[in-house]
């Protein structure tokens, strides 16, 4: 079963898949401790009953549409205006008598009474997204969590007054008060495994080695440990209450109902019945359009919100009522429908409430699967601000608290106020200080304090406001705005609120009121307002500037884990591979761009390992060859191989050009002429016939460019400066032709041929000289894979195994130029790095591209700048680019600086082509910060280049063991971009201890920064 995306209760469903159990070891946190690996069958929660059946043999229908297409009772809008006008029903016959279930249920509730400590609910009930108290009827939207982070300045600014024009617009449709509620719900990490079990066709497992279960069971474990939350909120707005004229034809008619059967007052009860059903009728369409309008308006740009679905009213009551109990307290959520009475009643003994006079907070208990949780809840009250600078200089004001971890609640009060009643408002607070101004002036001759003076100004300002204002954002509200703050005992409850309110001074005072308990209660819908106490006037701008729904957002629930979000809340990073290829349609290339040491083949080695356990195919480029290591892990025994390019053990003549590039197949369903791309020709079979010549001869004249550009590679800064040298080449690998049975060898024979017969002594002596050059480079060690043995092709990417699941080609003893060092200094055997590293990116490639389209494949290619450097190393990268879409590639390409994938000279810019892109630690050049922001697509000037400055630093890194605070952090942070979404994340993996193998294979040196995420 898919999570609907639109309900974030939903997550938690009982009707879900059953996921992979979590079997925690060792201490466990709050919310799952009371997990069990082989928990008994749980009795079903009265929110899952079955359906009551009625006297007709029907069955009571909550909210679904019927099979003939016809909305139901449930969600009718005249029927839930009907419940929510809370009409009773009336009779005209005799009254009827208690039956005995009524009788007992009377006695039930006098015992209830009489022994209930706690307060009772007001809530009387609930119909679809409405809730009832004995007065008054909410009805309550769901919005999701936004984002925020590295937006621009003015995006920021319109999320705010987008906001505000909602709150603006329910007060132009008549709404005074609205009651919004941020709750949390825990990462569903168990939905993860379910999505993420389908999503994948993994390994088979290996008897000794982490197994498939083992390892979804570890993942959900580490990120358990993050308690990792997801935002939404409740906006509740109060509906109009029913005219007085129609209560009172209601009880007229129902004083009546005993007279019906008099020949006289009969036909008066008749006639006021009349009268109050269409009195009622007339009420209730009003009430449906006023719904329908209030669904209008919240479905609007700046809050998106849908009307609450049963199951997450569901989790609204239980949540609220549960606040300091684990998130999942309070049994399954299901959403069985509307509550009655009777289920408001099992919401009041759900938790315990006690409150010690004088300490100032509340203690919290209840039991969570069999088990007893007591919390300790202290709630503040958002007090005297003062001017906001946001979005320029701070957080959304209701997220400042967010960084410190804590899964804080909100509840609002607001009322809002037309203009005429916030005129005469500030007219009256206006008259009153010129009185008090003329009180010292004219009846004691005294100066007045300045504030008197600035007070006035003050509500001259906001009249003017008010009466020039035509876009609605000075609309006036009043509010209360309550967080709730959860520790494990009264000291660490006290505690976080003193790290809460040092978070938000200076502009923000959080006052700790007393009356702790009614404030707590004052979360539960329904409930009325604990005091007017820190009472706040804002404009609806100042008020939607709180964003409280804002958080990090980046990736989604299923895939591959990279770690936390590092921004406002923490929270797992999945990432689905094969989104963009499967979704999308976009490309599959991901830069990974920073400095050496900034954990680049680390994080492209964890990728590598979850998307090879998935189910993908991989090939990994590793010259350094630390990624060889994966190989020898257990899970991959037999699946996994490691060829060496260089070195004694490499294959002579495994790089050949003309045989790492491989002709197009003809039975590949791209040359079928039944394919659609041929519909329209005439001749299909013809026109497939010449789409496949037409490729045959590109690839031939590929093969002739790769060798010339290799042979290039390998030549001096003199060599390659001389006016014939292109020309000479072209002409040895033109005469040598295209063919796939073709080698560097018959080029260079070409060469010495041209400086020997051709006419032209210049061409003949440039010739010479560059035979001489190459020939010296082929009889190098490190050219035995460009050139094979004399009659021989060599033996290219078909010598490979084709079964194999992960191929990690390596390159030891290659021997790097050093950074900064002119070319022209270069040894002979530093020369070769670039035309080996071009010919393993292309054999790579290949091993990639040769697979099925259909197969999920990732590709990672390391030190990226030495292809930039050449034409052919950029075509390559083009194409990667280009067609990893159509081969279902994910090509991780592993670089130091943004320019190799921007161009070098703006020519051969990739930004456009880049879907996801990972940027580390790139130092402090501008340029190179200019160049990543360019990758990420954000925009300079605003603020953007400090924050990729310090993106090394996770502490203070000094000599001095007293100072130093490096050590504090050592998880690499990254800025991610996927799609539109760009986010700062954590690649931390210390909780992940079922994969310390991997850890140690990647990184042997330090068990330590391994676990940290560093390498």
């Amino acid at each position: 079963m898919t999570v609907p995306e639109n309900d974030i209760a939903a997550l938690f469903d009982p009707k879900l898949d059953d996921p992979v159990p979590v079997i925690p070891p060792g201490a466990l946190p709050p919310s799952w401790a009371a997990v069990q690996s082989h928990s008994p069958q749980r009795a079903r929660a009265w929110s899952e009953a079955e359906p009551a059946h009625t006297p007709d043999g029907s069955e009571h229908d909550h909210g679904e549409d019927d099979t003939d297409g016809h909305t139901s009772p449930a969600t009718d809008p005249d029927h839930v205006a009907d419940k929510a006008l809370g009409r009773q029903r009336r009779r005209t016959g005799k009254k009827r008598a208690k039956s005995a279930t009524d009788r007992d249920k009377a006695a039930a509730k006098t015992r209830a009474d009489r022994e209930r400590k706690a307060v009772r609910l007001k809530l009387t009930g609930t119909s679809a997204n409405i809730t009832r108290t004995a007065t008054t009827s909410t009805a309550w939207f769901v919005q999701r969590q936004g984002p925020w982070n590295f937006r621009t300045t003015g995006k920021q600014r319109r999320f705010i007054q987008d906001e505000a024009i909602i709150l603006t617009n329910l007060q132009k449709a008549g709404v005074n008060k609205v009651h919004r509620r941020l709750v949390r719900t825990p990462f569903p990490v168990a939905q993860w495994a379910v999505d993420h079990d389908k999503w994948a066709t993994p390994i088979p497992d290996v008897p000794g080695a982490l197994s498939w279960a083992d390892y979804l069971r570890g993942q959900q474990h580490a990120m358990l440990w993050s308690n990792a939350t997801i935002k939404g909120r409740y906006w509740g707005i109060e509906l109009p209450q029913r005219s007085s004229l129609g209560q009172g034809l209601d009880w007229t008619a129902r004083m009546l109902r005993y007279v019906a059967d008099w020949p006289l007052l009969g036909r008066v009860c008749t006639g006021v019945n009349s009268w109050a059903d269409d009195a009622f009728e007339r009420e209730q369409k009003a009430l449906a359009d006023h719904l329908a309008t209030l669904e209008r308006i919240m479905s609007g740009r700046g809050v998106k919100a849908t009307p609450a679905t049963p199951t997450a009213i569901d989790y609204l009551l239980r949540r609220s009522a549960t606040i300091g109990l684990p998130l999942e307290a309070g049994g399954a959520i299901a959403g069985a429908g509307d509550w009655e009475e009777t289920d408001v009643a099992a919401l009041e003994d759900l938790t315990d409430l006690s409150l010690t006079p004088g300490d100032g907070y509340t203690t919290v208990s209840g039991v969570v699967d069999g088990r007893k949780y007591t919390g300790v809840v202290i709630v503040m009250t958002i007090g005297r601000m003062a001017p906001l600078p946001i979005p320029e200089r701070m957080l959304p004001w209701q997220i400042i608290g967010d960084p410190s971890g804590e899964p804080l609640e909100w509840s609002d009060r607001i009322e809002l106020h037309d203009k005429a009643k916030t005129i005469r408002t500030m007219r009256s607070l206006t008259g009153k200080i010129e009185s008090q101004f003329d009180h010292y002036t004219v009846e004691h001759d005294q100066v007045p304090p300045k504030e008197l003076a600035e007070q006035h100004a003050r509500a001259q300002d906001v009249i003017s406001d008010v009466e020039e204002d035509h876009s609605g954002l000075s609309t006036r509200t009043t509010g209360w705005y309550r967080l709730a703050v959860v520790g494990t005992d009264p000291d660490d409850a006290r505690q976080k609120v003193s790290d809460l309110q040092e978070m938000y001074a200076p502009h923000i005072a959080l006052e700790q009121e007393h009356g702790q308990y009614q404030l707590l209660r004052e979360f539960i819908p329904g409930e009325p307002q604990a005091n007017i106490a820190n009472k706040r006037h804002m404009d609806v701008e100042a008020v939607a500037a709180g964003m409280a729904t804002v958080s990090d957002r980046i990736g989604d629930r299923r895939g591959v884990v990279l770690g936390e979000t590092g921004s406002i809340s923490p929270r797992p990073v999945i990432w689905d591979l094969f989104a963009a290829h499967e979704i999308k349609h976009k490309s599959g290339l991901t830069p990974i761009v920073a400095v050496p040491g900034s954990g680049k083949t680390f994080l492209a080695g964890m990728i590598v390992y979850q998307a090879v356990r998935a189910g993908a195919y991989g090939v990994v480029l590793d010259p350094s060859g630390p990624l060889a290591a994966l190989a020898g892990l257990p899970e991959f025994r037999d699946i996994a191989r490691v060829y060496a390019l260089t070195g004694r053990d490499s294959r002579a003549g495994a790089l050949n050009p003309y045989r790492v590039i491989t002709d197009p197949r003809r039975d590949d369903p791209e040359y079928d002429a039944r394919n659609v791309e041929f519909a329209r020709d005439a001749d299909p079979f013809a026109a497939a016939q010449s789409k496949f010549d037409a490729d045959m001869r590109a690839a031939a004249a590929e093969r002739v460019e790769v060798a010339v550009s290799v042979l290039k590679m390998m030549l001096t800064e003199r060599h390659l400066h001389l006016e014939h040298t292109e020309p000479v080449l072209h002409m040895a690998a033109n005469v040598v032709g295209g063919d796939s049975n073709h080698n560097l060898r018959e080029v260079l024979a070409a060469i010495q041929s041209i400086g020997v017969s051709d006419p032209d002594q210049a061409v003949k002596t440039c010739a010479n000289g560059l035979y001489q050059q190459l020939s010296l480079m082929s009889e190098l060690t490190e050219a035995r894979v460009l050139f094979p043995e004399e009659g021989t092709i060599g033996s290219g990417a078909d010598a490979f195994d084709a079964d194999i699941r992960l191929t990690i080609l390596t390159m030891p003893g290659l021997q790097l130029p050093p950074e900064g060092t002119p070319s022209s200094q270069w040894t002979p055997q530093q020369r070769m790095t670039a035309p080996l590293m071009h010919m393993a990116a292309w054999l790579a490639n290949r091993l990639v591209y040769e697979k099925p389209r259909h197969v999920r494949k990732v590709l990672f290619l390391d030190e990226n700048k030495y292809l930039e450097s050449t034409g052919a190393g950029r075509t390559l990268n083009l194409r990667i680019a280009r067609d990893s879409r159509k081969f279902k590639v994910r090509a991780l390409v592993c670089s130091q600086l943004p320019d190799d994938f921007l161009g070098l000279d703006g020519s051969d810019d990739k930004t456009a082509l880049t879907y996801e892109v990972f940027v580390g630690d790139v130092g402090g050049d501008p340029h190179a910060i200019e160049g990543a922001l360019k990758l990420l697509k954000l925009p300079t000037g605003q603020g953007f280049e400090q924050f990729l400055a310090e993106l090394g630093s996770g502490g203070e890194d000094t000599l001095d063991e007293d100072t130093d605070t490096s050590y504090q952090d050592e998880a690499r942070r990254w800025m991610i971009r996927m799609a539109d979404d760009v986010e700062l994340v954590r690649s931390s993996w210390i909780h992940y201890v079922h994969l310390a193998h991997v850890f140690a294979a990647l990184n042997s040196s330090s068990a330590k920064n391994a676990l940290g995420g560093t390498a």
